[in-house]
């Protein structure tokens, strides 16, 4: 067996992301770049996090909130593609050793040769062995659950602090200490599951409050995809507070801000497009980057997650900051971007040239979160009342390299004109230019609500749409198709699972950690399917036919 193989050799297993092979990646190089070593010190970290946890349950009077906040940051730097970086890595065991040595927990100090010499005793392999692909699949759930949750809480904790996520950070904690119990039954996990997917509900309520508060209550907005004469930076990942600080330093400076993958909800902010130099977005989605970077003339700031291991032709004109990660590159802190917009400026920038030579591409609309959203819904429920309206679908969610993702950008050109689509998270990108969607007499067909933590606003939609029309929200004319890669969309679903949403389609592969028994109990208790991938328009008819 594959697993008795990487025990023997104390290798380095993975399987976090979809693009995860065999028993896991990373016994040499994982799909993503991560070495064995990068995943046995993250697998060191969450170990950590297991026994931080543990102790804060047992005496919750002396946890203090930076260690909480140091539990939650710990956990989103072992996010797929967040950290690459050992040493910073490493920064991250220290500081949880160093807690849990203060709350009276000792011998659990590891250097990262120890960490690596001592997988056999927590890896990914160890715990297939010891647990069984079911019950480690679920509790791996468990994990990576947490770590996208953990993902949304650090931009409240940017922005507004832990208290708004106290009480959910606290759950987080729970459910991590309850998995240092060998015993767990696969009942005792689901539960656990559904307790993570309820308090990344909460996160998301209180990141969608917390970024109203800052930046305005978005709106539609077209987005210019060409290019704009002058210097140029572009930013990736999340992090709208990072963007806010970064356009607010370039405002003067002359130099021009594009949003790229994740970030081009920002547009919707009026707190954020009031700035002239937000000229527009470039590219698509964080899976071409490798692609698409190297043809941008200026430098691209990452924040938080999606990074790629850079090309060696733009690498010098990499910057991360925030909990990303990689060797090599210039990491700033504190929102001080004099050094990204210093890159900038040496770099050539969009010339005159380049703006003549661009092909005609029309804005693509953004802005379509819950409160503009709600605020046309008498025309909505007008339309559903008078036919005109048959049916409303969710298409979006992580993107990825694998084959099978086709199957989104089929199913919405199939999609008939009487149907609306709600798409958002780098999912987007997939269907966004598949053709001209038109509109509703006047309502968009193709409604982008956000990030990867704004299907908040697509929850809000359904739930405001049950209760104008007395249906629950799983006899809805609503389907819901969810493209997956790595934890975030975890966390996500099983705050769709935690909500009781069921029969939503979830593709193109289903996650490895999610064995045939454990998928088993997923369908018999929440109806989860996954896509059919050689047959979008069959999926399609099913769902027109009222199979969700």
């Amino acid at each position: 067996m594959e697993i008795e193989k990487l025990l023997d050799n104390n290798a380095s297993a993975c399987y976090q992301c979809e693009q995860a092979r065999g028993p896991g990646c990373n016994t040499f190089k994982g799909v993503c770049s991560k070495s064995p070593e990068t995943t046995a010190i993250q697998d060191h970290i969450t170990w950590l996090c297991m026994q931080l946890a543990a102790a804060a349950v047992q005496d919750r009077a002396k946890v203090t909130d930076e260690q909480l906040v140091l539990f939650n940051r710990a956990m989103f730097t072992t996010l797929t593609n967040v950290n690459f970086d050992d040493d910073a890595l490493m920064r991250y065991a220290e500081d949880l050793t160093a807690e849990l040595t203060a709350l009276g927990v000792n011998g659990v100090n590891k250097s990262a040769a120890e960490a690596v010499a001592t997988l056999k005793d927590y890896g990914l392999a160890h715990r297939i062995h010891k647990f069984g692909e079911t019950v480690a699949g679920l509790r791996e759930t468990v994990v990576y659950g947490i770590r996208g949750a953990a993902a949304y809480a650090d931009h409240v904790f940017v922005l507004e602090g832990l208290d708004p996520v106290r009480k959910e950070t606290w759950m987080n904690v729970e459910a991590m200490a309850e998995l240092n119990k060998d015993d767990l039954s696969v009942d005792a996990l689901l539960g656990l599951t559904l307790k993570v997917g309820e308090a990344n509900f909460g996160i998301m309520a209180a990141l969608d409050k917390a970024h109203n508060a800052a930046l305005g209550q978005p709106s539609f907005a077209p987005v210019n995809t060409r290019p704009v004469e002058g210097k140029c930076i572009l930013i990736t990942g999340h992090d709208m507070d990072d963007l806010h600080k970064l356009l607010e330093q370039c405002e003067a400076r002359g130099v021009n801000v594009f949003t790229h993958g994740e970030m081009i909800p920002a547009h919707a902010y009026p707190a954020l497009r009031k700035y002239k130099c937000l000229v527009g977005n470039y590219g698509t989605s964080w899976r071409n980057q490798r692609k698409e970077f190297p043809l941008f003339p200026g430098p691209v700031l990452f924040t938080t997650n999606c990074i790629m291991p850079p090309r060696e032709d733009y690498k010098h004109r990499v910057f991360t900051t925030g909990r990303v990660g990689f060797p090599g590159l210039t990491h700033v802190a504190n929102g001080e971007f004099e050094s990204v917009i210093a890159a900038a400026l040496e770099a050539p920038g969009y010339t005159k040239a380049d703006v003549e030579a661009a092909n005609a591409e029309s804005p693509l609309l953004v802005g379509a979160m819950h409160a503009e959203v709600l605020s046309h819904a008498g025309k909505v429920l007008e339309l559903i009342s008078a036919g005109k309206l048959r049916h409303i679908f969710f298409i979006g969610g992580c993107d990825g390299s694998t084959p099978g993702r086709n199957y989104f950008s089929d199913l919405a050109e199939a999609i008939p004109d009487d149907c609306l689509i709600l798409t958002g998270a780098c999912g987007r990108f997939r269907i966004n230019r598949v053709k001209d969607y038109g509109d509703i007499e006047g309502i968009p067909r193709l409604l982008d609500v956000g990030q990867c933590n704004d299907v908040f606003s697509a929850i809000k939609i359904a739930v405001a749409l049950s209760e104008a029309t007395g249906l629950a929200v799983n006899d809805l004319p609503l389907s819901l198709c969810v493209s997956w890669f790595e934890q975030k969309a975890v966390a996500v679903l099983l705050t769709l699972l935690h909500l009781g949403i069921r029969n939503i389609r979830l593709g193109p592969s289903l996650p490895r950690f999610l064995t045939p028994d454990a998928l088993a109990v997923l369908a018999d208790k929440f109806a989860l399917k996954p896509t059919n991938n050689k047959d979008a328009k069959g999926d399609l008819a099913d769902m027109l036919a009222g199979e969700h």
